[in-house]
């Protein structure tokens, strides 16, 4: 007997439970499953691609900072926005304005902070530019979510809404990169 008759035991008669036409029925119903799975995926993805982001636009909620003079330049202090979880940082850049962030660096979700007059995170060293969130250094490659700020006539400072995501089109050099800077001064 030949060693493939041994490994492969099957009479002429039982091959008949194994035939291609039935393999082929088999393949078909799988990928009558596999494209049903996929298409339902793709319908209920398509209603989502037209609806606003919830990230942008005020939430109508305004949350109180405390006053406005109080923070100096150069100073900065952690707040919550939305909810509990919803760290955000308020900063006083070194020209005197007012910025607010969320703390959550855009590359892996560590707490940004700010430290000698730029947004770091501490993770995998990354920098972000204080005026409008960008990144200028680092892993990081999107901006941060910038808080909406309102000053009221009493001094009250208030964080009122979610500014829209910067674009790039009117992306100036970046004048605030730790290498540019440390290479032009050696």
């Amino acid at each position: 007997m030949t060693w493939w008759r041994r490994a492969f035991p099957l009479e002429l008669a039982e091959e008949g439970h194994f035939s291609r036409r039935e393999f082929a029925r088999f393949l078909a119903l799988v990928s009558a499953g596999f494209t049903t799975g996929i298409g339902l995926l793709w319908l209920r993805k398509k209603p989502l691609e037209g609806a606003p982001d919830p990230e942008s636009g005020p939430t109508g909620h305004p949350v109180a900072l405390g006053l406005a003079a109080d923070l100096r330049p150069g100073q900065s202090r952690l707040f919550k926005y939305r909810d509990a979880h919803d760290a955000c940082i308020l900063l006083r850049t070194g020209k005197g304005e007012l910025k607010a962030y969320r703390q959550t660096c855009t590359h892996l979700g560590c707490a940004v902070r700010y430290s000698e007059g730029r947004l770091e995170c501490p993770c995998h060293m990354g920098y972000f530019e204080t005026d409008r969130g960008f990144p200028v250094q680092g892993p990081p490659t999107r901006p941060l979510s910038a808080i909406a700020l309102e000053e009221r006539p009493d001094g009250t400072l208030w964080a009122v809404g979610e500014l829209p995501k910067p674009a790039l089109e009117n992306l100036g050099p970046r004048a605030g990169c730790v290498r540019e800077s440390t290479e032009a001064q050696a």
